[in-house]
């Protein structure tokens, strides 16, 4: 019984470090920044909401979007 606990509470906890952002737009990130933080963060460097730029300032904040 002790090994089941183990088992899913250690389940639960890497659950919980993937993070998603917008699930429209299919951010993710493992360990990221807060998303979003990162996206005001982003729109203020590169004055976009989209592009290669803000998707490349959006990976230094450790989210990525899968290639489409």
């Amino acid at each position: 019984m002790r090994k089941v606990f183990t088992v899913a509470l250690t389940s639960l906890a890497v659950a919980g470090c993937a993070n998603v952002g917008d699930p429209e737009d299919g951010w993710t990130g493992n360990g990221a920044q807060p998303f979003d933080g990162a996206v005001r963060e982003c729109q203020a460097r590169t004055l976009a909401t989209r592009g290669p730029a803000f998707e490349a300032c959006m990976a230094t904040q450790g989210w990525t979007r899968p290639q489409r």
